[in-house]
């Protein structure tokens, strides 16, 4: 998959995508090169347009299924003794509704 990657980078970047790219490419990022990945990938796209393989690869990617139905959700955490349980028995204690006490509109007293 390095081979792979260094290969478009080298593309990008305006080189051939030799196999010393390749390796130097690699190296570079401190891995260390497959040989015979190397081989088969440059053997693999000699004569060949990065841009139709890429664009070929996207037609195959249509006909993969990827994302899903969903599925369940994850189970809730579990095991912490009967304090969770406490904690959402908690009451509730209702607010009493005041009325607002009658006041004059523009600050009179006159009601």
């Amino acid at each position: 998959m390095q081979e792979i990657a260094a290969f478009l980078l080298c593309k990008l970047g305006g080189k051939a995508g030799s196999a010393d790219e390749i390796k130097a490419v690699i190296a570079a990022a401190g891995g260390e090169a497959n040989e015979d990945a190397v081989s088969q990938l440059v053997g693999d796209v000699e004569g060949k347009d990065v841009d139709e393989l890429l664009a070929a690869g996207m037609e195959k990617l249509k006909d993969v299924p990827m994302g899903g139905g969903g599925g369940g959700g994850g189970g809730g955490g579990g095991g912490g003794g009967g304090d969770a349980a406490e904690e959402v028995e908690e009451e509730k204690v209702e607010e009493e509704e005041m009325e607002a006490p009658a006041v004059d509109m523009f600050g009179g007293d006159d009601g």
